[in-house]
């Protein structure tokens, strides 16, 4: 089909000849400005590139500050697609801090959807990408932190989506049924294939097998040594093909597709959520799977 797509520096709209299905995706997982790290678009010109050609949905997301007000206002400005935010639970904003996820909920007008727990300030990520000690966990010796509980029961009695951040292992499996046992019918387990959280294919299935969601992002496949991004060169790449046999060995029904993508000097998510559907039908999903991980899994989430 003929799909009109924007990229980085282009004067008008290319088109793209695709036999999958673009039209009506959702990007659960994109980063625009204002941030303080350098960002393509800003909210308003994410946002109308991604209704121009045809997408349903972004969910915005920001390691240093809530979005979902940011989502209000570019859902006013440019009303033809959906868009939604939510909070990280960094040290900007107070850790993990249930007034923040509160507030965030009632600024949103019910497009503040996600909790995220934390990314950057995640002692885990600290550990394993900077080498620096310290940060946030969410749970020690398989028991949450005293502050978690609440927290989920928030996420729970609000239909809210956990999102799992850039916690470990150990982390995400203690979470993840806990959560569950507190009533969040919503998780998605945050790029799982990448260097954080680190989680293998048996850990995978396990969370699968619980419910949770596993989000499949592309900027990881864009990662490791020859990273256009300097920070991205401490991550390991993710190559199309092991993303494709994950989902042949756990099933298209527990995944989510997003791009992480926002980076000045990446792909522009629309472009790169384009490319990330062609190169997992190359590697050889089949469209039905990718509509199911593109469109049907992440609509679930936002319901």
């Amino acid at each position: 089909m003929g799909l009109w797509i924007w990229g980085a520096g282009t004067l008008g709209a290319i088109a793209v000849d695709s036999a999958i299905d673009f039209k009506g995706s959702i990007d659960f997982h994109v980063h625009s400005a204002p941030d303080v790290t350098a960002r393509l678009y800003d909210d308003l010109e994410l946002v109308e590139k991604a209704a121009q050609a045809g997408m349903q949905a972004l969910v915005l997301k920001n390691h240093v500050t809530p979005t979902a007000d940011r989502a209000v206002l570019a859902h006013k400005v440019v009303p033809d697609i959906e868009v939604y935010g939510g909070v990280v639970l960094n040290e900007t904003i107070g850790g993990l801090n249930l007034r923040a996820v509160e507030t965030m909920d009632r600024l949103g007008e019910g497009r503040g959807k996600v909790v995220w727990l934390p990314t950057i300030d995640a002692a885990h990520h600290r550990q394993t990408l900077n080498h620096h000690f310290g940060g946030l966990r969410v749970a020690r010796y398989g028991h949450l932190v005293p502050e978690m509980p609440e927290i989920l029961q928030y996420i729970a009695a609000h239909d809210l989506v956990l999102g799992t951040g850039h916690i470990s292992p150990a982390e995400i499996l203690t979470v993840v049924p806990a959560a569950k046992q507190l009533g969040v019918e919503k998780i998605l387990v945050t790029h799982a294939m990448a260097t954080v959280p680190g989680l293998n294919l048996a850990q995978m299935q396990a969370i699968a097998d619980q419910g949770a969601f596993l989000e499949l992002t592309y900027v990881n496949t864009l990662m490791g040594e020859n990273a256009t991004e300097a920070d991205h060169q401490v991550w390991e790449n993710v190559s199309i093909e092991a993303m494709a046999a994950a989902i042949q060995s756990i099933g298209a029904s527990h995944f989510v597709l997003s791009t992480d993508l926002g980076r000045a000097l990446d792909p522009s998510p629309i472009d790169g959520y384009q490319q990330f559907l062609e190169q997992l039908a190359a590697a050889g999903i089949s469209e039905a799977d990718l509509y199911l991980m593109s469109h049907t899994n992440p609509e679930k989430l936002l319901q």
